[in-house]
C-alpha cells in the first residue's frame, strides 16, 4: 500500500486534482494508454555465501531467485503521464536466511519472496521541470547518500514528491520530500518500511572542467519503530567530479549532525578522494573513503546503495547504517578492461577503523573481488566473486556485525524486453 499521508496536503491535492481533470477527456486518455509502452525484465540470480563463525566451523547459504518486473508508462497528456511497475521475486532452490523466513542458522541472502508495487506515480512536465508524485525510484549522484539498492532483487523505492528543474543552463536542481522508504526486506518484514518526513536538496552545476554538486539531506523518521530514530540526521556536503584527458576524479566532503529524535548526539565527517586513469586497454583506479565518528556517534548513510561501497561482501552494513561506532576508512584499488566485449574488473579493499577499539586495534580486514560481464542484445550475464579476510578485526564484532572470513559468489542472467 502506498504510504503518502505525510506529503504536503496542498501538493497532494493539486497534483491529484489535475490528474483527475484529465480523466474526463476519455478520448485523450484512451490515446495516451494506447500509445503507452509496456516492458518486462527478468533477472535470474544464483548467490552462494560461506562465512566463518566465532564458535568454529562455518555458516553457508545459497539461493536461486528470479525477479520478474512488468511496467507500463502512458503517453503524456497535457504534460501529465503515469507509470506503474510490479516486481515479483521467486525462490526456486537453495537454503538461506532471506531476512523474513526465520532461517537464522543459515547465511543471509536478503532476497525475500513476494510480489509488490515497485513504482506507481503521476508525473507532470513543464517549465523545464519534472514533478513526480507517488512511489518512485530515487537516486542522487553516486548513490552514496540516496540510492535504490538495485543490486538486490527487491529494490528500494520511495513514496515521495520530487521535482527536477533545469531552467538555468548547466544547472540542475533536485528536491524530494520522502514520506516512506520501501526497503529491500519487503512488506512481510517488520523493518520493510520506514515512514519519514524527510527533505532532500541537490544542486549540480556543470563547468568545462567538471561538475560541482552541493546537497543537503535532512532526514527525519516518522515511525514508531525505535531503531529507525538513528536515521534522524542533517547532512550537508559538496562534491567535485571532473575529467582531464584520460584521468577522471571525484572529490567529496560532507558533515553530519544528529537531529530530531536521534538517540545519539554527535557530529561526524565524510571524505572521498578517488581517481581513475585509462591506460588502454586497461583502466586503473584508486580511492580513499572515510566515514568518521566521534565519541558519541558515527556518520551514517541509511538511504544509500551500500553494495556499491566498502566492498561486495557487505561486511559493514550494520543494520543499514553503513558504518561502525569507531568509523571506517577504506583504501581501494581497481583494475579493469574488456576483451572481445567481455568486461572484467578486479578490486582490492583495505579497511581500518578511524578510532581504535577498546583493545587498541584498528585493523578491519581486507577484501578482494573479481567480476566478468557480457551484454548482447536484450541479454546480459555476470559472474562475480568476493572474499573478505577478517585479519585482526574480531575485536570489533558487535552491534550486529559479523566480521569473519567470508566468501560470496554471484551468477546473474538478465533479459529486458
Amino acid at each position: 500500500m502506498l504510504k503518502m499521508k505525510s506529503l504536503p496536503l496542498a501538493i497532494s491535492v493539486a497534483l491529484l486534482g489535475a490528474a483527475a481533470q484529465t480523466s474526463f477527456a476519455a478520448d485523450t486518455i484512451g490515446e495516451a494508454l494506447s500509445k503507452g509502452e509496456a516492458h518486462i525484465n527478468l533477472r535470474l540470480r544464483y548467490e552462494s555465501v560461506a562465512e566463518d563463525v566465532a564458535a568454529g566451523g562455518n555458516k553457508t547459504g545459497d539461493a536461486l531467485t528470479l525477479k520478474t518486473r512488468v511496467n507500463f508508462k502512458t503517453e503524456a497528456v497535457n504534460g501529465f503521464s503515469g507509470f506503474i511497475e510490479f516486481d515479483d521475486v521467486s525462490n526456486f532452490a537453495g537454503d538461506s536466511n532471506d531476512s523474513v523466513n526465520g532461517k537464522t542458522s543459515e547465511a543471509l541472502i536478503a532476497d525475500p519472496e513476494g510480489t509488490e508495487v515497485n513504482q506507481a506515480f503521476v508525473a507532470y512536465s513543464n517549465w523545464n521541470s519534472v514533478f513526480k508524485y507517488g512511489r518512485q525510484r530515487l537516486t542522487f549522484d553516486n548513490h552514496r547518500f540516496v540510492g535504490h539498492v538495485g543490486w538486490r532483487q527487491n529494490e528500494q523505492t520511495y513514496d515521495a514528491f520530487t521535482v527536477a528543474n533545469s531552467s538555468i543552463e548547466n544547472l540542475n536542481l533536485g528536491y524530494a520530500h520522502i514520506a516512506n522508504v520501501n526497503r529491500i526486506f519487503g512488506e512481510a518484514s517488520a523493518v520493510g518500511d520506514t515512514e519519514m518526513d524527510s527533505h532532500l536538496f541537490n544542486a549540480s552545476y556543470a563547468l568545462p572542467a567538471g561538475t560541482i554538486v552541493a546537497y543537503a539531506y535532512l532526514l527525519e523518521t516518522d515511525d514508531n519503530f525505535a531503531g529507525f530514530k538513528r536515521m534522524d540526521t542533517d547532512t550537508y556536503g559538496v562534491r567535485w567530479q571532473g575529467k582531464t584527458g584520460d584521468l577522471a576524479y571525484n572529490l567529496e566532503y560532507a558533515s553530519q549532525e544528529s537531529a530530531g529524535e536521534n538517540p545519539a548526539d554527535y557530529s561526524a565527517d565524510y571524505m572521498l578522494a578517488e581517481a581513475s586513469y585509462k591506460l588502454a586497454p586497461l583502466t586503473l583506479g584508486i580511492g580513499y573513503e572515510v566515514l568518521g565518528a566521534d565519541k558519541d556517534g558515527f556518520f551514517i548513510t541509511p538511504l544509500a546503495t551500500l553494495f556499491k561501497f566498502q566492498g561486495w561482501t557487505d561486511m559493514f552494513l550494520n543494520k543499514g547504517l553503513g558504518n561502525i561506532s569507531e568509523g571506517i576508512s577504506d583504501t581501494y584499488f581497481t583494475l579493469g578492461g574488456a576483451v572481445m566485449g567481455v568486461k572484467w574488473l578486479v578490486a582490492y579493499h583495505d579497511f581500518e577503523s578511524e578510532q581504535d577499539n577498546g583493545a587498541g586495534d584498528s585493523d578491519l580486514g581486507s577484501e578482494i573481488g573479481a567480476m566478468v560481464a557480457k551484454s548482447w542484445g536484450p541479454y546480459s550475464a555476470e559472474l562475480r566473486y568476493a572474499s573478505y579476510s577478517a585479519g585482526d578485526s574480531t575485536g570489533f564484532n558487535g552491534g550486529g556485525l559479523n566480521l569473519m572470513d567470508t566468501e560470496k559468489v554471484w551468477f546473474t542472467f538478465s533479459a529486458a524486453f
